[in-house]
């Protein structure tokens, strides 16, 4: 079956981000319900960083801000909100096990104690 974003995703970085998660969730055959919602919510916010990227490009990472004769320097507040959604991101890619953490296959490894054998 061929997903598709939903209507409200322009980005082509979005769109993109959205036919990875779907092929990687395909490979490992963990795609259902749930984890397209996770999917769809990644998504929006690629979308959104996108967004504040372009705000970044045409602001500058700092702004000048006039609050009446006052005028200064402040930090543009999207750069914290990338951040933001940088760490929702990786959250919600955990959870879908796509972490290069969730590759490692933990092995158990058993270790007989000498003591037993008394």
């Amino acid at each position: 079956m061929a997903y598709k974003p939903k209507r409200i995703i322009k980005h082509r970085e979005a769109k993109r981000l959205f036919q990875i998660l779907i092929q990687e969730l395909e490979k490992e055959d963990n795609l259902n319900d749930r984890t397209l919602m996770i999917v769809d919510n990644m998504t929006l916010l690629e979308q959104l960083k996108q967004d504040h990227m372009a705000d970044i490009q045409e602001r500058g990472v700092m702004e000048l801000f006039k609050n009446g004769s006052q005028e200064m320097f402040r930090e543009n507040k999207s750069v914290d909100k990338i951040l933001k959604i940088v760490e929702q991101q990786r959250k919600l890619q955990a959870e879908l096990k796509l972490t290069p953490a969730s590759e490692k296959k933990v092995s158990e490894v058993v270790t007989v104690d000498e003591f037993e054998s008394f």
